[in-house]
């Protein structure tokens, strides 16, 4: 697969133009390569990324002068717009193995499903490797079939991996388990005046919604166990900054003196937007964070 683009001349808030020109921002770095800022056309990208996905080799053709072998290694979204507005490339050495998050498709159907018996729960959505950029796998594809009934379950170690690919997770670790169907119950609505408590009086106080929550030192022990799940879970160095603060925040911190931090998926600093658009992959990073974090405050 080949994809075109040129040197980027616009850089920093000035890339935002792009967009409007159906144009898209993005860098290629990697093995002894220096970060390169590029422009691409916003629709020849998509189309790319459709086949090539995170795991396909690319030829990214720069300025009709040099080819180099990238992956897509990180794509930023609006939360407010439809498509990407930056994409990172990663160059790869054909000789020199790296490390890739293979994704996980399910095929097939377990009987149980079928019947109504049960439903498909699924923890591993991407698994971990190491191999040669040309070995790099698709996708390791689990079928559901065999699964026929509840309590039936399929692990990291009953994967098919290929000739080269080594795993970088637990064999032990479950990737898909039939269990039983989950029935939403419907609670009978209670009428106000038979809820309500004789001899109980309720007042509150309203919380002035327009000042932020303190800042939290960077030494808290939640803090720390958060900066620490990123690593763990990751592999990434932590970001720590920031963000205005919600309703929530300014409850726990400035009320109630619980210190706080705020951490993805999406973008930290506009949460909740109700078009905000998440990556399947960030939500199971942001899992894995809050896992390894939790993990680590309560050895504190």
């Amino acid at each position: 697969m080949q994809l075109k683009a040129s040197i980027r001349e616009l850089l920093g808030k000035r890339s935002r133009r792009l967009h409007g020109q159906g144009k898209l921002a993005a860098i290629v770095y990697g093995h002894n390569t220096k970060p390169t800022p590029l422009v691409l056309d916003r629709l020849e990208f998509q189309k790319v990324f459709l086949k090539s996905g995170r795991t396909h080799l690319v030829d990214l053709v720069v300025d009709g002068d040099r080819t180099d072998k990238v992956l897509v290694r990180e794509i930023q979204t609006h939360p407010r717009r439809l498509g990407p507005i930056h994409v990172d490339f990663y160059q790869v050495n054909l000789e020199e193995k790296i490390t890739v998050e293979v994704p996980v498709h399910l095929v097939g159907e377990s009987a149980a499903v079928k019947r109504g018996d049960g439903d498909i729960l699924q923890p591993i959505h991407a698994v971990r490797v190491e191999c040669l950029p040309s070995d790099i796998p698709e996708a390791f594809e689990v079928d559901l079939t065999p699964l026929e009934e509840i309590e039936a379950e399929f692990r990291i170690a009953d994967l098919s991996v290929p000739k080269g690919v080594t795993l970088l997770v637990d064999v032990d670790e479950l990737v898909v388990k039939i269990v039983h169907k989950r029935e939403m119950k419907v609670e009978e609505e209670v009428p106000v005046a038979e809820a309500a408590v004789p001899g109980v009086k309720l007042e509150w106080e309203p919380v002035n919604a327009f000042r932020l929550a303190t800042s939290v030192d960077k030494a808290e022990p939640i803090a720390q166990a958060m900066m620490y799940g990123v690593r763990k879970a990751t592999g990434r160095a932590p970001r720590y900054g920031g963000v205005p603060g919600s309703t929530d925040g300014t409850i726990l911190r400035m009320e109630l003196g619980i210190p706080i931090v705020t951490c993805g998926p999406g973008n930290r600093l506009i949460p909740h937007q109700v078009d905000e658009y998440v990556e399947v992959r960030e939500l199971v990073d942001a899992a894995r964070i809050y896992a390894a974090s939790a993990l680590k405050y309560l050895e504190q």
